[in-house]
């Protein structure tokens, strides 16, 4: 971690520190108000274009150390949709390929549609019917069904393809901020609770699976870092291959490092009074979120052979 980005981390724990993760199911947490009038969402779109400024890897900085918290905030989807509208973006917007599941679509003042193919448009879920739903991790998946009145032209943003390389590299960044939560939580309990006159992380077993943890959390990183540095200096090629090598590593940690962190917390880690979940439901439900590991990997697949034999050794072995 670079002294700027330590920096970042710092900042991000005096704010979040010491707030509880509890909060109804579908809810906002309490300090998303404070969270936008600090101009998090905006963080990573330059001031000119109505931004506050910073890199996309500050705003990866911050959306990690969110989703340490365990807190439910829309930051992600606020995020995406400040770098697509800039100063046209007001309220909470949230962009979508679809009107199924959409994050936090009972909060939302507007909804971006961008599908594949076909204009982008606004919806105002005031004018429409919201069907609530929850994910995994209890936060809004709501379907919006759009009535007469309910649709508006929306102005031409960035291309499909950049959204989608956007949005995949904010949500690796908030698994491995889910994930560093989890893992920070077992060491915690491993280290102080006893059993036969003993820390449990003195057991072998339990050391090992620690470790195993952690190197997880190493991997994730820096292939968050790699895509951080494809987007601001990279070709979007680069910055696509990339931001896929960061999802399928994350979502493939997501899963291994819920498993462990239960595992190493015995049956204290499945009760709902109990934190750890407020960060694994997260990892559960955000490891398919902006396409899943089996998407990814055939985007992934997809760039590597239209790259061919030459392009791919380059990229495996270029600087970076």
């Amino acid at each position: 971690m670079s002294e700027r980005d330590s920096l970042i981390a710092d900042v991000a724990a005096d704010v979040l520190g010491g707030i509880t993760e509890q909060a109804p199911e579908g809810a906002v947490h309490p300090v998303w108000p404070t969270l936008v009038e600090l101009g998090w969402p905006q963080v990573g779109v330059p001031e000119d274009a109505g931004g506050a400024g910073g890199s996309l890897g500050d705003l990866v900085e911050l959306i990690s150390a969110t989703a340490a918290s365990g807190v439910s905030v829309p930051l992600v989807e606020a995020a995406l949709s400040h770098w697509l509208l800039g100063e046209r973006c007001s309220g909470l917007v949230v962009a979508v390929e679809s009107l199924r599941a959409v994050p936090w679509g009972r909060h939302a003042d507007r909804v971006l549609l961008r599908p594949a193919d076909g204009p982008a448009r606004f919806v105002d879920p005031a004018a429409a019917e919201v069907v609530p739903g929850l994910d995994l991790a209890g936060a809004p998946r709501d379907e919006i069904r759009p009535g007469p009145d309910a649709c508006s032209p929306a102005p031409e943003v960035a291309p499909h393809r950049a959204v989608r390389a956007r949005a995949g590299v904010l949500n690796a960044a908030a698994l491995l901020g889910a994930a560093r939560g989890a893992h920070e939580l077992t060491r915690r309990h491993v280290t102080e609770r006893e059993q036969f006159g003993r820390p449990l992380v003195a057991i072998k077993a339990v050391a090992s699976g620690l470790a195993e943890m952690q190197v997880r959390l190493v991997a994730v990183a820096a292939v968050v870092d790699r895509a951080v540095a494809a987007h601001e200096r990279g070709t979007a090629e680069e910055a696509f291959a990339a931001t896929a090598a960061a999802r399928i590593t994350a979502a493939g940690a997501a899963t291994d490092v819920a498993a462990a962190a239960h595992q190493l917390h015995g049956a204290m880690g499945v009760t709902r009074e109990h934190p750890l979940h407020h960060r694994t439901r997260k990892l559960w439900a955000w490891r398919d979120d902006a396409g899943s590991e089996r998407e990814w990997s055939l985007r992934l697949g997809r760039e590597a052979l239209a790259a061919g034999e030459i392009g791919v050794w380059e990229r495996l072995t270029g600087p970076g």
